[in-house]
C-alpha cells in the first residue's frame, strides 16, 4: 500500500492501516494459540486415558506444532 492509499484509508476509516493490521494479527494469534492449547490438552488427555500411545501422542503433537508454525508464518508474512 503506497502512502496515498494509506492516507485515504486513514481519512475514510479513522484508523491507521498499520495499527489495524497489528490488531488483526494479534487477535488471530490469540485465537490460534487457544485452539493450539485445546488440541494439545486433548492429545494429553487421550494419552492419559490410554486412548493414544506415546508415539501417537508425539506424532500428533508434532503435527499440531508444525501447523502452528505455518499459521504464524502466514499471519505475520
Amino acid at each position: 500500500m503506497n502512502s496515498t492509499m494509506a492516507a485515504a484509508f486513514e481519512v475514510g476509516s479513522g484508523v491507521d492501516p498499520s495499527a489495524l493490521r497489528v490488531s488483526i494479527q494479534l487477535i488471530a494469534m490469540g485465537v490460534i494459540f487457544l485452539v493450539f492449547a485445546w488440541v494439545m490438552s486433548q492429545i494429553f488427555s487421550a494419552y492419559q486415558s490410554d486412548r493414544a500411545t506415546v508415539s501417537e501422542a508425539v506424532t500428533s503433537s508434532l503435527k499440531a506444532t508444525v501447523i502452528l508454525c505455518l499459521l504464524v508464518t502466514v499471519i505475520f508474512w
